[in-house]
């Protein structure tokens, strides 16, 4: 029997109240040519019951005795694969019917990409769509502070031989794409290919205090790539402004956090980021004023002594929005 195309791989812990369906949204993709590798990672509920419960040949189960961990039963299904294409898939989420078909079009009209994602539409506890990058040099831009491959969306050449770390538990997929993005071409198709569940239950929600520590930690690695290194304070900044937590107490503290950006903008244009690049080092610094125009004491000395000579608020809107921040302030100071 030949290989499959695709080899669509999905580790599974504890997953019994949704596994049903995202299997069924497998099975039942109008693209046929696969084989779906199911891990399951020593769940303690029915999952593996459910998953037995399948009599379709395309699907393996591999049963891990103990608990491995995302990446590694990442690594596991891989190994496993024979397909061509690898397509991830989560436990909980839903892939839409034509999914696998777009993907490998895709993938066979574009050699050059190595890596392809899509757009998401949440469903459950919140209802959105997200929009990631189509090209690879936005997508190289933003990789820089967040990850705009979804993982859930993904399908990758087999080849590549891809390894996940499993140094960073909860921020597996940013690690290694990050690892990859100047080896390899990675690219999005701008369509809702998944739905993706949000619910309380949900691993990254349930764990984001050590998702957002992995992620500082890729985040700084990335600056080092570029050859910057933060001192202690720009360093306690860097990490509070993006764990949302940065509360200025001072001109100083806020102007230190545009200095921040501003270095990693000049580092970055040596290390040829582009557009896309720049556009969010300038609405990080406007992020940044955002945290200083609400402390009443800093807002009307930063507008008047710094922001705006920078430039930041360069068009009529940007500037009465300011305005009304400052004059809140100060009416919020006067009746208290």
């Amino acid at each position: 029997m030949k290989n499959p195309q695709i080899s669509v791989v999905m580790p599974a812990y504890n997953a019994e109240k949704y596994i049903t369906e995202a299997i069924n949204s497998i099975l039942s993709q109008t693209f046929t040519d696969f084989e779906f590798i199911i891990i399951n990672d020593a769940s303690t509920d029915s999952t593996k019951e459910i998953i037995g419960s399948f009599q379709d040949p395309r699907i393996k189960l591999i049963n891990n005795e103990q608990n491995q961990g995302v990446a590694n039963s990442l690594n596991i299904g891989i190994a496993e694969a024979k397909g061509k294409h690898i397509a991830r898939m989560d436990a909980d989420d839903i892939s839409l019917p034509h999914r696998l078909q777009t993907q490998f079009d895709f993938m066979e009209q574009n050699p050059e990409i190595d890596i392809c994602g899509s757009w998401i539409e949440t469903f459950g506890d919140n209802q959105r769509i997200i929009k990631v990058p189509e090209k690879y040099d936005d997508i190289k831009d933003e990789l820089f502070f967040s990850c705009p491959m979804l993982h859930p969306t993904l399908i990758f050449k087999k080849n590549l031989n891809l390894q996940y770390s499993s140094d960073f538990p909860r921020a597996e997929d940013y690690d290694l794409w990050c690892r990859k993005i100047n080896e390899l071409k990675f690219a999005n198709i701008p369509k809702v290919l998944l739905h993706y569940r949000i619910h309380s239950n949900q691993v990254g929600k349930a764990k984001k205090t050590t998702q957002n520590q992995d992620s500082n930690l890729i985040r700084l690695r990335n600056l080092e790539n570029i050859g910057l290194h933060l001192s202690d304070e720009e360093l306690r900044i860097y990490n509070d402004f993006f764990a949302e937590q940065l509360i200025p107490q001072n001109i100083e503290e806020v102007v230190n956090a545009v200095n921040i950006f501003e270095k990693i903008s000049i580092a970055g244009k040596k290390y040829g980021h582009g557009e896309k690049f720049q556009e969010l080092i300038k609405l990080f610094q406007r992020k940044a004023t955002d945290f200083g125009i609400k402390n009443s004491v800093t807002s009307l000395k930063l507008y008047f002594t710094t922001f705006r000579k920078m430039g930041f608020f360069d068009s009529p809107r940007a500037n009465l929005r300011y305005m009304y921040h400052c004059l809140r302030n100060l009416l919020y100071v006067k009746n208290g």
